[in-house]
């Protein structure tokens, strides 16, 4: 197989398995990892995953209050007070929020770092699990426009 098949046919496996994940305009994504070898699907991934965490709403607000029953009174509250739709955007919005500090220090490291602080960096991996050695960054860059114009509802 030559080099323009081969290219053709992970283009086109490429796509796919974005379009399987969701993706709605995959090209871009797409020809940015063929050209510049970033893993544009994993930093995808990553993207959608803090986004529907962030959608999550009333799962986070399951989960805050699971250690925190003395919270429950002040939600009810807070519901009895503000329409069901506002308050889901409110916390909607938090949330998003939330995740675009933690994409930012995903990207950035420590905030605090001196000299001798460690730090990280999210590393992409096959489908073993092995690291494939292409770091996943710029996230931050990505987050704040990345929504429903890139993501179709999963069924």
């Amino acid at each position: 197989m030559n080099d323009s098949a081969s290219k053709s046919d992970r283009r086109a496996a490429l796509t796919a398995a974005m379009q399987a994940a969701g993706c709605t305009a995959p090209k871009d994504w797409v020809n940015s990892e063929l050209r510049e070898d970033i893993p544009q699907f994993a930093r995808f991934l990553m993207l959608q995953e803090v986004h529907q965490l962030a959608d999550a709403v009333e799962d986070s607000l399951a989960e805050a209050l699971f250690d925190r029953p003395d919270l429950e009174q002040t939600l009810d509250a807070v519901r009895a007070a503000v329409e069901p739709a506002a308050l889901h955007d409110l916390f909607r919005a938090y949330a998003k929020a939330l995740g675009n500090g933690f994409v930012m220090a995903l990207d950035e490291g420590p905030s605090t770092a001196s000299g001798d602080t460690p730090g990280w960096q999210l590393m992409e991996t096959d489908a073993e699990g092995e690291p494939t050695g292409r770091l996943v960054q710029g996230l931050h860059e990505d987050y704040l426009d990345f929504d429903e114009s890139y993501l179709r509802n999963p069924a």
